[in-house]
């Protein structure tokens, strides 16, 4: 895919034992694939420490089949190296519908829960054991 640009934007930040993973515009396969690089390098940053993954995407317009496909190879990814429980927080029926088959394929892997608001997801992954709170 030389040439092409990247669609679509991300952010990712620690948050205790949770990565903060905030997407946003309408994502290609580019998108993911740069997701999965920056993530990994935090993932290995923690020597295997169990962690979490929030993906706040009420920004987030959706994306091409192959970029959903990529992100796919990212959360099995994550699950290799330390991943042990994930939420997600959707703008809207349609986006949930998009990723349906992403969150059945997840549920077989590791405990995966969609969440009303950021609040609720992060709540849910405290419930899983990680802490949500930074370091003082």
């Amino acid at each position: 895919m030389p040439g092409w640009s990247q669609h679509g934007s991300y952010s990712l930040r620690w948050q205790g034992d949770v990565l903060m993973a905030v997407y946003s515009g309408a994502w290609n396969e580019l998108a993911a694939q740069n997701l999965h690089r920056e993530a990994r390098a935090l993932w290995i940053a923690r020597s295997g420490a169990p962690w979490g993954l929030l993906s706040d995407a009420l920004d987030w317009e959706g994306g091409t089949p192959e970029a959903l496909e990529a992100w796919w190879r990212f959360f099995e990814d994550g699950v290799q190296h330390g991943m042990v429980a994930v939420s997600d927080v959707l703008p809207s029926r349609f986006h949930a519908v998009m990723v349906r088959n992403l969150a059945e394929r997840a549920l077989r892997l590791a405990p995966y829960r969609s969440s009303a608001s950021v609040e609720e997801g992060l709540a849910w992954l405290a419930e899983q054991g990680l802490s949500i709170s930074d370091a003082e």
